[in-house]
């Protein structure tokens, strides 16, 4: 495998998601410019029939997040009645029955995707006039009452084009009469609004309803149909995010920051870094920072040598931990995680070295009565838990012991791990990283469960992860993040298979190619 494959997919697209129904469905639900009656792009209403789950609902097949279905299977249902095509009744009818089952479920789940407290009553609203048998108590008082803190921290939904918000990215809870008054001054050089598909396509339906349209918007979503043959991710690009995330897996995996193919990409971020506002967002189309991003870009650009500004980090803390965004409702234990990592790289700071014990802390307090972490960000725990090894070994040896324990416990009989029915290489990539930090730190002797993995990760060494698993405004996966996930975990074992098995292993080469352009 090469670097390409791992930063640029087989589009020669830097940051792209793969395709999920919830963004798709707000994309069929677009009308034609010239026949208001007819979708404009009815291959979105395709990909929607083709991806209905055998329960019924829509959402990622391999993991039942019921909240994420909840949503997903709301937004198609919403699609499809906005065009009342005879033929999919029957798909509707299922959709809702599939709502009912999801209910049982939400009490039980640790996290709900981004923005759910603000996109579920939104699309009840837009779906009230079709008089569906919803379940009434969709969305309860509970709820309501997290809807109202969210919305005391975002403050009033107005927009200042100067100043973009996090909140953006969710627009498509205005209804159509406040979208229509927003102009293309809101539009990126891409045409879309925060890079998200769905705010992008609620905001075009509302132009065109209401006698206006936008080329830009319409061209953007064209270009991410196209790229998702039919679908579309729930934003594009995700450059940055992409970039800082795989080279962080390959500083991981003991690649050298030197090196004639990475070097280049360590200069770019270091001047994504550096430019204002200083610190990392996951697109420069769309320069709200997070810490997140902030943090490990911070760790990447220290592993190279270079000495960035702590400032952008230090503004996201509060009181014993990171927010990841301002206007943060709750907190993520991986951005922590982050934050403690990059901490780490500066303890010679007096300040520095303060903030990473609290937020040691904090993260001790995070773990549950099954010894887990739980994270906003990805619904697999051997997410956040395999890069915590990284971060605590050698720093809180007994903490990131338990991290360990928890991991090893976990592994499957084929050798792989997962958090659905099987194993994937994505969880199981993340496992063998967090292992083979825990082996340098003298944390793990036995070497049984690493070349194990590696059976696994051979064995499967054809496929391409397909499964979506981090969390957004449903479930997604950032297509480069997690092949070059899989890329470093095997750079890693066959590194660590020479130095520790005393068997060789050729590293592959590496080659860099340019991104295209919308």
């Amino acid at each position: 495998m090469k670097l390409k494959n791992n930063l640029y997919n087989e589009f020669g697209q830097l940051g792209l998601i793969a395709p999920e129904a919830y963004s798709t469905a707000w994309v069929a639900m677009v009308p034609d410019a010239a026949d208001l009656s007819r979708p404009a792009w009815p291959q979105a209403l395709q990909y929607l029939r083709l991806h209905q789950l055998e329960d019924g609902g829509w959402g990622e097949s391999s993991v039942c997040f019921a909240h994420e279905r909840l949503i997903s299977t709301l937004a198609a249902i919403l699609a499809f009645s906005t065009w009342q095509e005879p033929a999919d009744t029957a798909i509707i009818v299922r959709g809702v029955e599939a709502i009912h089952r999801y209910m049982s479920r939400l009490a039980v789940e640790p996290e709900a995707p981004i923005g759910f407290e603000l996109l579920l009553p939104a699309l009840l609203s837009r779906l009230a006039p079709f008089g569906l048998n919803l379940p009434s108590t969709l969305w309860s008082d509970e709820l309501k009452q997290i809807t109202a803190r969210k919305m005391s921290l975002i403050g009033k939904l107005e927009i200042d084009y100067t100043q973009p918000r996090t909140w953006w990215f969710s627009m498509e809870i205005l209804p159509d009469d406040r979208l229509v008054k927003i102009d293309d001054r809101i539009l990126d050089k891409y045409g879309s609004i925060a890079t998200a598909t769905a705010t992008t396509a609620a905001y075009l339906r509302a132009l065109r309803l209401h006698g206006r349209d936008s080329t830009r918007a319409a061209a953007f979503l064209n270009h991410v149909l196209n790229l998702g043959h039919g679908g579309v991710g729930f934003c594009w690009p995700v450059e940055i995010f992409e970039l800082t995330w795989v080279l962080d897996s390959f500083r991981r995996a003991g690649f050298s920051p030197t090196d004639r193919e990475i070097a280049p990409f360590i200069k770019e971020l270091a001047r994504m870094y550096d430019a204002p506002p200083m610190g990392l967002s996951w697109s420069q189309v769309f320069p709200v920072n997070d810490s997140d991003n902030t943090a490990t870009g911070y760790t990447v650009l220290r592993w190279a040598g270079l000495n960035p500004s702590m400032k952008p980090l230090l503004k996201f803390w509060d009181s014993n931990h990171f927010f990841t965004y301002l206007d943060e409702r709750t907190p993520s234990v991986s951005a922590n995680v982050h934050a403690l990592m990059a901490l780490r790289t500066s303890l010679s700071s007096y300040e520095h070295k303060q903030l990473a014990i609290r937020v040691t802390e904090w993260l001790r307090q995070q773990l549950d009565h099954y010894q887990q972490f739980n994270d906003k960000w990805h619904i697999s725990p051997l997410y956040v838990t395999s890069r915590a090894i990284s971060a605590l070994a050698g720093w809180d040896d007994d903490l990131a012991r338990r991290c360990v324990e928890y991991v090893l416990a976990r592994q499957d009989r084929s050798g792989g791990w997962g958090s659905g029915e099987r194993p994937s290489i994505e969880e199981t990539s993340f496992a063998v990283l967090g292992l083979i930090a825990a082996s340098q730190a003298g944390l793990l002797r036995d070497m049984s469960s690493l070349k194990l993995a590696n059976q696994f990760l051979s064995k499967n060494s054809a496929q391409r992860p397909s499964a979506r698993l981090w969390i957004g405004k449903t479930l997604y996966q950032p297509v480069g993040v997690t092949m070059g996930t899989v890329f470093a975990a095997q750079a890693a074992l066959a590194r660590h298979q020479a130095y520790h098995w005393s068997q060789s292993y050729a590293l592959p080469q590496l080659t860099v190619s340019q991104p295209a352009r919308l």
